[in-house]
């Protein structure tokens, strides 16, 4: 049959039998790809008009009528079909839809005008969500449109941002936003729209879950997929203004309050202190959001929080604290090596550093940390535990005794144990020690010794006389103050409780021993001056006129070499005997003391750091296993004696 032929077969066709024949012709007609006009296809010249809108059952292919300001049949019929097909928002259905409308216009005339009624009955039952919503786009322009969708659904554009893109003011975009919403919130009471919101609530609340991400509703609700032309946006992108009561922050969905649920997580997993019974676990929380586990990492990331082996712990948390999570959860102490494999670092100097730097971490060993809540004693160093053993004793200690303590709690060789308690600052008689100078009974009445430069970590003797080291780091270069071991007072002759002020390069340092642990105040300025960067070195020295010699070594660290020489003061490019033989001579030992008892005097005066690094260079140069044990001469030089 042909396509002029169609509408001689719908006039004869049984009532009954003409909806399926509209159907079949409308989807021909769809199809056709001539560029012959409606009219000419029909062979209909000059036809009466007639609302061909009124018969589309969607809302869709109404509103493209609509939309393009075809308003009856005779307009629609000096349309090419490829014209309509390729019309905004108009897919094949809504083309059969339109066509369908057209043959039932052209046959049944303005009879079927008379059953308007019925046929927006028929229309408001059938229509979708999106279908009343496109509907509803329809009755705004294509500014109104666009100030609903920036500033009512996506809220991603500011007043401002709109003024200009319309050539208006804000105030202008701020009424018509009001209008815009007051006309939504009306619409939305409407009886059919709101028939669908409330099909759509139930649809989103008969889950369990609370919470969701809006991609797993969109997968249940198929219906939130469906595109809104009129605005480019899926449905789902609606919800918000649809269901305000959900609490929406994309990707989630919220039943409940989206803070009450974050700040819960949040609290659950950082907060240390909390009340058995009064704060849900992180367990209980996830086994309340029915999350699996890559949406409970997604959860976690969005409440500030990540994954840590079993732990979680807050986004950017220092090391220290890290550790604390740690040490908690294992309820013991560890060792530096196992807390670095736990919050996974590679850099075992910089961590011990830090710990021991904290005071929410307890050292309970020569390499153990733990909490101080353990009540737990804390390890002070082999020599200060030595000494606190004959504080306790009344002014001295069976030597026996200290050593195996101090093995036995601590952990510590006892070769170590007797290598410091034959440091000078000692007396030892008949099996006992005490404080040298106090006799071997009685409590010490004398105060405790000053160390010198030479026994006091980061003190060289460099160029004649001693300097003091001054790591550059972040701390340093914001302004932050730093501790100071009780011997740099002796080099800056600083007394107990009081404090002085230096000038270097005209700016000052102050130097304050007021607490018991002598404190630098900031060089921030000092640092400004020279250009220091994080990773340098400052050397400081005292002058016989009062002031402060500094020196600013940049950082070149490339190989151990170069940052044994940087740490030690050392020239740069030595190596091998050259370098051993400079940092004997920075410590003031003899030129000829050898690797190991370099290490062993780095270690009695604190310098642990430098230790490290000097015996792990040792260990890779195979020509300097001949060092590796000390002779008695090496050994008494390491330790200060003769």
């Amino acid at each position: 049959m042909t396509l002029n032929g169609m509408l001689e077969a719908l006039n004869a066709a049984a009532p009954d039998a003409r909806q399926g024949l509209v159907s079949a012709y409308a989807g021909q007609l769809a199809s056709y790809e001539g560029s012959e006009s409606l009219g000419q296809l029909l062979g209909v010249p000059d036809p009466a008009a007639s609302d061909v809108a009124r018969r589309c059952k969607t809302v869709r292919a109404r509103n493209i009528l609509i939309n393009n300001a075809i308003g009856d049949s005779r307009d629609l019929l000096r349309w090419v079909v490829s014209d309509i097909r390729h019309l905004r928002t108009c897919g094949r259905q809504s083309l059969v839809d339109i066509l369908s409308a057209l043959l039932i216009s052209l046959v049944d005339g303005n009879t079927g005008d008379q059953n308007d009624g019925e046929q927006t009955s028929r229309l408001r039952i059938d229509a979708t969500l999106g279908d009343l919503l496109e509907r509803w786009a329809a009755s705004l322009d294509e500014r109104r449109r666009l100030i609903f969708r920036h500033r009512v659904v996506r809220r991603d554009r500011n007043l401002d941002y709109l003024g200009n893109e319309l050539g208006v003011s804000r105030e202008r975009i701020r009424q018509l936003e009001k209008k815009v919403a007051e006309d939504f919130a009306g619409w939305r009471e409407t009886t059919a729209v709101a028939e669908r919101v409330s099909e759509l609530s139930d649809a989103v609340r008969v889950h369990a879950s609370p919470l969701m991400t809006i991609e797993q509703a969109i997968a249940r609700i198929a219906e939130l997929s469906a595109e809104i032309y009129s605005f480019s946006l899926e449905l789902s992108a609606f919800l918000g203004v649809l269901l305000p009561d959900l609490d929406i922050d994309e990707p989630w969905l919220a039943m409940t309050s989206l803070s009450d649920l974050r700040d819960a997580t949040f609290h659950a997993a950082v907060c240390c202190d909390l009340v058995e019974g009064q704060c849900a676990t992180l367990d209980q929380i996830r086994a309340e959001l029915l999350l699996d586990a890559a949406d409970w990492a997604a959860w976690l990331n969005y409440c500030g929080l990540r994954s840590l082996g079993d732990l979680v712990v807050r986004k950017g948390a220092s090391q220290p604290e890290l550790t604390v999570a740690v040490l908690r959860a294992e309820g013991r102490p560890l060792s530096v090596e196992e807390i670095a494999e736990r919050i996974q670092v590679d850099t075992i100097r910089s961590l011990r550093n830090r710990l021991q730097e904290d005071d929410r971490i307890s050292r309970v060993g020569p390499n153990s940390y733990g909490l101080p809540e353990w009540d737990l004693e804390t390890y002070e160093g082999i020599r200060e535990e030595i000494v606190q053993r004959i504080e306790r004793g009344g002014g001295r200690a069976w030597l026996s005794d200290v050593v195996d303590e101090l093995v036995e709690q601590f952990g510590v060789s006892p070769a170590s144990v007797r290598a410091y308690a034959a440091r000078r600052e000692f007396s030892r008689r008949d099996g006992w020690i005490s404080l040298a100078g106090n006799g071997d009974d009685g409590p010490s009445q004398a105060p405790r010794r000053m160390p010198t430069p030479g026994e006091t970590r980061r003190c060289f003797f460099l160029r004649g006389q001693w300097w003091f080291r001054v790591d550059i780091n972040k701390e340093v270069l914001r302004g932050s103050g730093f501790t100071a071991p009780r011997g740099v007072m002796a080099l800056f002759q600083v007394a107990e409780g009081t404090e002085r002020v230096f000038a270097a390069l005209a700016q000052e340092i102050r130097i304050s021993w007021a607490a018991p642990q002598p404190q630098f105040g900031s060089i921030r300025s000092l640092a400004t001056e020279l250009q220091a960067k994080i990773g340098d070195v400052l050397w400081l020295a005292p002058t016989d006129h009062g002031t402060v010699r500094a020196r600013l070594v940049r950082a070149w660290s490339k190989t151990e070499d170069d940052e044994i020489a940087l740490r030690a003061g050392a020239p740069r490019g030595l190596s091998g005997e050259d370098l051993r033989s400079a940092i004997a001579g920075a410590l003031a030992l003899s030129a000829q003391t050898s690797w190991a008892a370099l290490v062993m005097a780095l270690r009695a005066r604190g310098d642990l750091n430098l230790a490290e690094i000097l015996e792990s260079y040792t260990l890779s140069e195979s020509f300097r296993a001949h060092d590796s044990v000390p002779d008695l001469d090496d050994f008494f030089a390491a330790l200060g004696g003769q």
